[in-house]
């Protein structure tokens, strides 16, 4: 079975973990820019990032603490990582670190077991997320929560939302007490959870259409245009939404979620309005990747639908044009995370 990025970060911090043992701890980051931390005996501490090995240079690019994850290496690659002292993990059972006070070159070491079903649920999937979201949720900081209590706020039915825990605690940002059939979840780490989250997701999974509006001004635009948009679901995302919230970085396009059914539908939408299609046009129509959790917590500032703080900072993480800076502006100014 292929792996997905997620399941691949978590087997290489399980390898890592294994391979570091008793000398050195491993885990998620506290800080959502890196992925994992090793903790030295002494205090040191080192943070690095975790990317996914795809043999193009382009992927080559990368900083100073990057852990390349790679399913099967053979020698002639791993000899190749040594030579240049880039850090990896084989999915096959080695780990190859060489850090500033650190050097590991570990094989032989025993590969994550992938033997049963549920090691393929995805829980940063559109109806597993709802979950995440609900647990995420400022209101809910510190809350202990039952299985069926929780899936009953995320809208969701029991068997998922246990599906979604049970992963989460692999990945230990959720800390779970189990007593006979009744379980109390609480969030561990949210900081964690979205370094995971934020390496899974990515925002072009959207299909969109760019299109020439008469805008001018982007704000003036909305608000006069609202009326346009009556009749459908619509929420604004990226830095349009993220300006209304918490003003940071400057903007000239407009991104919008329209509950679409098929991309055709946001076409025919803008052919009403007589917008013409364009790569370069500052209205971006958005069909949601995510159908149901898009939508979670999305609420109106100053009158214009907003989708909530963590949909903008998910949207916002790898959005070219100082996305990572308004989302980390985003996180700080709302405490987003803890």
């Amino acid at each position: 079975m292929k792996r997905s990025p997620i399941r691949m970060e978590s087997d290489a911090l399980l390898l890592l973990k294994q391979a570091l043992a008793p000398t050195a701890q491993v885990r998620a980051a506290q800080d959502p820019i890196a992925d994992a931390v090793v903790e030295l005996k002494g205090g040191a501490r080192i943070s690095f990032a975790l990317k996914t090995w795809t043999g193009s240079d382009e992927n080559r690019r990368h900083g100073e603490n990057t852990v390349w994850v790679v399913p099967r290496a053979p020698e002639g690659l791993r000899e190749r990582f040594r030579g240049a002292q880039e850090s990896y993990v084989d999915l096959r059972g080695a780990v190859f670190l060489s850090f500033p006070n650190l050097l590991v070159d570990r094989d032989g070491l025993q590969p994550v077991a992938r033997s049963t079903p549920s090691r393929s649920f995805d829980p940063f999937a559109d109806r597993s997320s709802l979950v995440l979201r609900t647990l995420m949720e400022p209101i809910h900081a510190d809350r202990v929560w039952g299985v069926r209590e929780l899936a009953e706020a995320a809208g969701v039915g029991p068997a998922t939302a246990s599906r979604a825990v049970r992963e989460l605690e692999r990945y230990e940002v959720v800390n779970v007490r189990r007593s006979g059939r009744e379980s109390e979840i609480r969030l561990q780490d949210p900081k964690a959870l979205f370094s995971l989250w934020a390496g899974a997701y990515e925002w072009t999974r959207n299909q969109s259409i760019a299109v020439h509006a008469p805008i001018g001004d982007p704000l003036r635009f909305l608000k006069r245009s609202k009326g346009i948009f009556e009749g459908h679901r619509w929420a604004l995302t990226l830095q349009a939404g993220a300006s209304l919230v918490a003003p940071h970085a400057t903007w000239e396009r407009i991104h919008i979620y329209m509950d679409a059914t098929r991309p055709i539908d946001l076409l025919e939408f803008a052919r009403k309005q007589e917008w013409p299609m364009g790569d370069d046009g500052r209205l971006v129509l958005l069909k949601p990747y995510h159908r149901d959790s898009v939508w979670h917590g999305a609420r109106t500032v100053d009158g214009l639908p907003v989708v909530s703080d963590l949909q903008l900072v998910l949207d916002l993480w790898n959005y070219p044009l100082r996305g990572r800076e308004q989302a980390e502006h985003l996180i700080s100014s709302q405490r987003l995370l803890g």
